[in-house]
């Protein structure tokens, strides 16, 4: 019966440790998906620099996808303009050093002086790199039923 309540306490130890290894996990993407947000807004070099990963693809709603420098220079450069991003319903899931995060983003826009307020989903996929997290992927889609 001891060696029973030793497993036990082993087995609920180590799963106690691995709930709090995730969640600070958990913490540090959404510490990293708030830097991506604000850095996306202020068309900051240095910081969407940091977030992101070399490889990263990042795929818009509209069926075009663009590569780290590209994806930057847009928003540095002011082609593409976020005046306000909301995130919303944001959903988690950590695998080791990869992530899968999932929200709703809601955004006021000004391209080109042109204004607009977009509705989307976004799958963004996450990857612990040399221990930090950086964004290696997203997809934008449309939502069904968007506000007009």
């Amino acid at each position: 019966m001891k060696k029973l309540t030793v497993l036990i306490f082993i087995f609920s130890f180590f799963t106690t440790v691995a709930t709090f290894a995730q969640s600070a996990d958990e913490k540090t993407i959404i510490s990293q998906v708030e830097v991506l947000r604000k850095a996306m807004i202020a068309g900051d070099r240095a910081a969407l620099n940091d977030v992101t990963a070399d490889q990263l693809s990042y795929g818009h709603s509209v069926d075009f996808t663009q590569t780290k420098a590209q994806f930057i220079d847009a928003l540095v450069t002011g082609k593409s303009v976020f005046t306000k991003i909301d995130i919303k319903d944001q959903k988690i899931s950590v695998d080791g050093n990869t992530a899968i995060v999932r929200h709703k983003f809601i955004a006021d826009t000004n391209e080109n002086g042109k204004t607009n307020t977009i509705f989307l989903g976004v799958l963004q996929v996450w990857k612990k790199i040399n221990g930090k997290w950086l964004l290696y992927a997203r997809q934008g889609y449309k939502l069904p039923n968007q506000p007009k």
